[in-house]
């Protein structure tokens, strides 16, 4: 399997991987929008089965369909063979823009770079996935096993509807590989930290702040004792940070508080120190005469850069190597769908996506000189892992 082979095949395909591109961005399908993530399905289904690739829809009222696109491998070795465990491909098509963003940001080609909302997080990568399974096919290759791809419709909400598909899928995979796009400089992602939320609810006891003071419990004096508990918990050595995000207490200067609230952010790269700060979220407490309310907990768990993660991407740095293409690795603060395959246990490579920069922005873009060689190491990857 040559990856130059196939660098110069997919450099031949730019404008049409940029035509795909402007019919998915110009497609608006915001998280919630049913209908516009049902019509945008179908355009997907279209093209993998064009392709000869098997589609599945898993509907979800009010959500929209995850696609689940299947297509076969290089057959066995031998008759009796056990055909491999399968690649996992992860995407989602829904973003954070609202219709209309078009209308004030539209599709366009400026200065070596696509814009438009969602272009970058993650309309690209699906085209990539696209056109990465139309490149072997026309370039005669296979992948060397079986490859599923998901493409979902709730990942910017935290992936509350596709989480147990994607991990079921995960737990009979052989490798995920996640197209979110690159960290800056067009690193792919080999450790992502994991995410807890957290409401916390202390209930005082009011009074009339003039004449019966004494008489009061402040929630907010409780709440406020709590979130410097909170806020000690971070340690930055392991990149472990605990965020006071919003408060809330009070109804009046004149009156002692009865309730106060806080939500709390908290990322972390190592799963033992998920487990030490929620144990000690779990263990605050009050002083007398009030109470607290703990709700929430580990939301996704970090995507660890083990020996499996650090084998696989020394594996598409010498195949990115052999195109004359840089790939550093990088670990960032954000979470993705790479995150729930990873904590099944399965080895995952994460930032596989198109390079750019601005995503969640009005100004969001992919530099187009990043597609045909993210393309190439994609279809590289499913050829030889």
């Amino acid at each position: 399997m040559d990856p130059v082979r196939l660098l110069r095949h997919l450099e031949q395909r730019t404008e049409a991987m940029l035509a795909d591109l402007r019919v998915l961005v110009e497609h608006e399908s915001p998280t919630g929008d049913e209908g516009a993530l049902t019509a945008l399905a179908g355009i997907l289904a279209a093209r993998w089965s064009a392709l000869g690739a098997g589609v599945r829809r898993h509907p979800v009222p009010g959500v929209g369909p995850h696609l689940e696109i299947r297509w076969p491998g290089a057959p066995p070795a031998g008759p009796g063979d056990t055909p491999p465990r399968p690649a996992l491909l992860l995407c989602h098509m829904d973003t954070v823009h609202p219709v209309g963003t078009l209308a004030r940001n539209p599709f366009r080609v400026e200065q070596g770079r696509a814009y438009g909302p969602g272009s970058y997080d993650m309309k690209a990568g699906i085209v990539m996935a696209l056109h990465a399974a139309r490149s072997l096919q026309e370039l005669g290759l296979a992948p060397a096993r079986p490859v599923v791809l998901l493409v979902t419709t709730d990942e910017e909400v935290g992936s509350l509807t596709s989480r147990a598909l994607i991990e079921a899928r995960a737990r009979e995979a052989a490798y995920a590989l996640v197209l979110e796009p690159a960290a800056p400089g067009g690193a792919v992602k080999t450790a992502r930290k994991g995410v807890a939320r957290y409401d916390l609810t202390v209930q005082g006891k009011a009074a009339h702040a003039g004449n019966d003071f004494e008489r009061g419990v402040s929630a907010n004096v409780e709440l406020a004792r709590l979130i410097l508990a909170l806020h000690a918990l971070s340690d930055l050595e392991r990149g472990t940070t605990v965020n006071i995000g919003v408060v809330q207490g009070g109804t009046r200067a004149n009156v002692v508080p009865e309730f106060a609230r806080a939500e709390v952010d908290v990322r972390f790269f190592h799963l033992d120190e998920a487990t030490r700060v929620d144990r000690a979220v779990r263990s605050l407490t009050t002083g007398p005469g009030a109470s607290l309310r703990v709700e929430g907990g580990i939301n996704r768990p970090p995507l660890e850069r083990t020996a499996a993660v650090a084998e696989m991407y020394e594996h598409a740095r010498a195949l990115a190597a052999q195109m004359d293409y840089p790939l550093p690795e990088a670990a960032v603060g954000g979470a993705s769908d790479g995150n729930f395959t990873a904590g099944t246990g399965l080895p995952t490579l994460d930032g596989l996506g198109a390079a750019g920069d601005g995503a969640h922005t009005t100004w969001e873009y992919v530099e187009v000189s990043s597609l045909a060689p993210r393309t190439a190491l994609l279809a590289a990857l499913l050829a030889t892992l």
